[in-house]
């Protein structure tokens, strides 16, 4: 009897992204066991996202708008650059400020979001989950500090990051088809929520 070590990963032959559910967008292959261990046992599951990296495009705009900014200082003002650094920090501090927001805002909206056939989960990158029945959905608001979507209800809340926003919407929908559906008690400005 011989022993062969098998290399591990996924297979070559397994595609890179699969859909779980019909009606519902691609997923990016099996989930892995970290955000598996969020579904309760028997919950099917349609979808799942996640958001691990920075997006750098926002960053990139800041750092962009802050660099136009300071050469536009120096050409009009170059005696801006003589003044002491006490009193020089305090105005580079300040224009700095949307550069730091994109860049707190890129790592706070980083997480995975699991669509099932009854609820939606949150992972955040820290491995805490939470939980929201479709049902259980009182209110939808825009995420101002993370971007994306909030999804609000009695007792737990569900962030969606804007890259994910439109497949978990879509992913929702396949579970939601063919049930009765009602918007009692839920505010949703939007129309979100399908």
């Amino acid at each position: 009897m011989t022993l062969q070590v098998l290399p591990g990963g996924k297979p070559r032959h397994e595609p890179d992204r699969r859909i779980l559910a019909a009606g519902a967008p691609p997923s990016p292959s099996v989930a892995p066991l970290d955000l598996a261990k969020h579904l309760e046992f028997g919950e099917a599951l349609a979808w799942w996202g996640d958001k691990s990296h920075m997006e750098r495009a926002p960053i990139l705009v800041a750092g962009a708008l802050i660099a136009i900014v300071l050469v536009l200082v120096t050409a009009v003002m170059p005696a801006f650059w003589l003044q002491p650094f006490d009193q020089l920090w305090q105005p580079l501090v300040a224009l700095s400020l949307p550069l730091g927001f994109a860049i707190l805002r890129e790592r706070l909206s980083r997480r995975a979001v699991l669509v099932t056939d009854t609820a939606i989960v949150e992972v955040d990158m820290a491995g805490r989950g939470a939980r929201l029945g479709f049902d259980n959905v009182r209110t939808v608001r825009r995420d101002l500090l993370r971007g994306g979507i909030r999804l609000d209800g009695a007792r737990a809340s569900v962030r969606i990051p804007s890259a994910l926003v439109d497949d978990a919407r879509q992913a929702i929908a396949s579970q939601r088809r063919g049930r009765v559906q009602t918007r009692e008690g839920l505010d949703d400005p939007m129309r979100w929520l399908p």
